[in-house]
């Protein structure tokens, strides 16, 4: 492992984020970031939605917006789908105004383009890690495909026709409020940082992308005792144990359908072989859950990291068929303790996993293929152990959470390094070099532009209205 460093002259930091804690994976990532920075000594502090006023009326607002968006949405994708607004100006939050860098965070539902904007406006430098694909989308955090978000957004294929508009209107206002206001992207991974680069909202001449993968603390994510953790569990303590985890299993571009279809495969070429070994069994974790008919299958439910542990030093090998995802933590979390992956050769997981030596890739929706991989590390369990160990050392190079806190910090410091408020015209208005006014201290606003057809007009009506700050 790399020895931490404590920088001198280190920046103020402001994270900001929907939401922090436990609450899904970008929280998580980003609660280890911060975790880290602290550790150096770095001031940081974290602004969510849940910090800020929430008035009434804006409270009815985003329930509403939220409702259209999911009786809205079509069959192609179940992962979240977000409107921009309403949005919150954070530009005189205290933890903004004594930062002299603004890391942004997921912040769907909560921070839009608008208040950007107003951030590097007011005079701070912006660095946006990236999560998923939503800020540079028209509402979809994963675009199931869909390239509509090197354009224009037209014709949303997760959108029925009586709200598709939702998301040409909101990239065309990201792109408005964005265009020409100096900002740093960071992505976890080179795939999400490809995706930013040929959106359609990527201004080259203004905007910047570097790549910096999420850490994480590998004192704690380390080899446990599997023989200890399976008396534990109650899980058989012969036979490869197979992990399926995430947040929610039945999210379609996890692939947990294609993940069941491998390992029941796997079950029935193990019982018709002669030299199998011991029959497998699963291992479940995270919102939903999975069974695989003739099989043992232990279903853990929502658990906190310790439980992520546990359930990783009782099993031989993760398995993710997902179709999209970024790097995802799961991942990161199986490689830090030793435990193999087998997954789909998707988004950003090729960039984590080196085939046959930290893990296994098989071809999107290829059950046979898993299923062929999963089979040989019955016959073979010794085959996963080693690559777990390869994975480790893989881990330690690559997700150590100081290396990361060390590039967070090269990164501010080069952000900070003889920046001055802003008088660019593009970034100190919405666009049209009208200056815009900032509004009061995390006061919410709405975005009048919104134009949406017959079954929103009544909700535009309601977005146009002018939101006073919450006593």
């Amino acid at each position: 492992m790399m020895s931490a460093a404590v920088p001198r002259n280190q920046p103020r930091i402001a994270c900001l984020a929907t939401h922090g804690g436990h609450a899904g994976g970008a929280a998580i990532a980003m609660e280890r970031l911060v975790s880290g920075l602290r550790g150096a000594g770095v001031d940081v502090g974290i602004v969510t939605r849940a910090n800020c006023p929430w008035p009434p009326a804006i409270r009815r607002l985003d329930r509403r917006i939220r409702r259209k968006i999911r009786h809205g949405r079509t069959p192609l994708s179940n992962t979240l789908f977000t409107a921009d607004w309403p949005a919150w100006d954070l530009s005189s939050h205290p933890a903004v105004t004594r930062s002299n860098v603004v890391n942004v965070h997921w912040v769907a539902g909560f921070l839009a383009a608008e208040g950007i904007r107003r951030i590097v406006a007011s005079g701070r430098p912006v660095a946006w890690t990236l999560h998923d694909m939503r800020p540079f989308t028209g509402g979809c955090h994963y675009a199931a495909g869909c390239t509509g978000f090197t354009t224009t957004c037209q014709g949303c294929p997760q959108l029925a026709p009586t709200v598709a508009e939702l998301a040409a209107r909101g990239l065309a206002r990201s792109r408005r409020r964005l265009h020409g206001v100096p900002l740093t992207f960071v992505a976890p991974s080179h795939w999400l940082a490809g995706e930013l680069a040929r959106s359609s909202l990527f201004d080259p001449d203004s905007h910047a992308v570097q790549v910096i993968p999420n850490g994480i603390d590998l004192a704690l994510f380390t080899a446990g005792d599997r023989a200890q953790a399976r008396r534990a569990l109650g899980l058989p303590a012969e036979g490869l144990g197979i992990l399926l985890g995430s947040v929610s299993l039945d999210e379609r571009r996890k692939g947990g359908d294609a993940a069941v279809a491998a390992i029941a495969r796997t079950a029935a070429d193990v019982a018709a072989s002669s030299d199998a070994g011991p029959q497998p069994f699963v291992v479940t974790y995270g919102a939903g859950g999975s069974t695989v008919p003739g099989l043992p299958c232990r279903h853990l439910g929502t658990v906190n990291e310790a439980g992520v542990r546990q359930a990783l030093h009782a099993c031989d090998v993760h398995l993710t068929m997902a179709r999209e995802d970024n790097l995802p933590n799961t991942v990161v979390e199986a490689m830090a303790c030793g435990v193999p992956v087998v997954a789909a050769a998707a988004g950003g997981l090729p960039e984590m996993i080196a085939h046959d030596r930290t893990g296994w890739l098989v071809p999107v929706d290829d059950t046979a293929a898993a299923a062929a991989i999963l089979g040989a590390l019955c016959r073979d369990p010794l085959r996963a152990a080693a690559a777990g160990r390869e994975a480790r050392r893989h881990a330690e190079a690559a997700w150590d959470v100081r290396l990361q806190t060390t590039r967070y910090l090269e990164l501010a410091r080069k952000l900070t390094a003889g920046h001055a408020p802003s008088t660019n015209g593009n970034a100190a208005s919405g666009g049209d070099g009208v200056p815009a006014p900032l509004t009061p201290a995390v006061a919410p606003f709405a975005h009048p532009a919104a134009r949406l057809r017959a079954p929103l007009r009544r909700l535009r009506r309601t977005a146009s209205l002018p939101w006073r700050r919450a006593a």
